[in-house]
């Protein structure tokens, strides 16, 4: 591939989700939850684009690039969102048939929450978004068929890492299987034509992505719960938590067949 910035689409795509993400910070307005979710979903975006270079360019120079995004999106990691968080606390007391004490509640929540992102940030976030798009790889066509390789990739990572998180059973795989079911879906969306509704593909690709998102909260709770000195209440809840993440991880595995099919999985 001949590298030309002006003729890439994909840098096109790249650049259009960076000017959309800064836009609410660039007059110095202090980021809201909102504005850093934006940012940090532009990050992954920006990454599952890169994958789709890896037949094409240098593995050192994407990797450098890789490693550029990963500390935007580690800078951005403000507080978590505690409304989403009181929620699951919420749903998983009723299920116990009784409200959690004011206690553990506060515990649970004061253990979830970090420093937000200030507005004196803001330059140093543009900039580096910035430096990421001057270091990105070009090419001079527009086909699809040009990034099939890379989509090929991606899919295939996605589906060793869905076959081993159903073998292990390992919370981890099945985060990892997260991030690049993610890739895949957000490669695909890319790359579908716009014109067109998305595909049966795309469709339980994000289904799965978001039943993978609740099985990451669910593991989050279960860390922060761990932290905190046992007694009957907490262990009641991580009883709960261990249930409702089986629920999760057996809708996962069928959504991992749909996808990938079974004979792939093992399972």
């Amino acid at each position: 591939m001949t590298l030309k910035p002006d003729a890439d689409p994909l840098y096109q795509a790249a650049r259009q989700r960076v000017r959309r993400a800064l836009l609410p910070i660039i007059d110095g307005t202090p980021p809201d939850a909102d504005t850093v979710h934006q940012l940090r979903v532009c990050c992954k975006r920006l990454r599952a684009l890169l994958q789709l270079y890896r037949p094409y360019s240098g593995r050192q120079r994407l990797r450098q690039l890789d490693q550029q995004i990963r500390l935007i999106a580690k800078s951005l990691a403000g507080r978590r969102d505690l409304h989403v968080q009181q929620q699951l606390i919420s749903q998983l007391a009723r299920e116990l048939e009784r409200p959690l004490s004011p206690a553990l509640n506060s515990q649970l929540l004061l253990s979830s929450s970090n420093h937000g992102v200030s507005a004196e940030n803001n330059e140093r976030i543009i900039a580096a978004f910035a430096a990421v798009l001057g270091d990105w790889p070009h090419c001079d066509s527009g086909r699809r068929d040009d990034w099939a390789a890379g989509l090929t990739r991606t899919r295939k990572r996605a589906r060793s890492l869905a076959r081993r998180a159903c073998i292990s059973d390992q919370d981890a795989l099945f985060h990892r299987c997260r991030k690049w079911t993610k890739y895949y879906l957000y490669q695909l969306e890319q790359l579908h034509d716009s014109r067109l509704p998305a595909s049966s593909e795309m469709q339980a690709l994000a289904r799965l992505g978001e039943q993978l998102g609740q099985l990451q909260d669910l593991c989050n709770l279960e860390a922060q719960l761990q932290t905190l000195a046992p007694d009957q209440e907490s262990e009641a809840l991580a009883e709960r938590l261990e249930k409702r993440k089986g629920h999760c991880k057996r809708r996962i595995i069928r959504l991992f067949i749909k996808i990938y099919g079974r004979r792939h999985l093992d399972v």
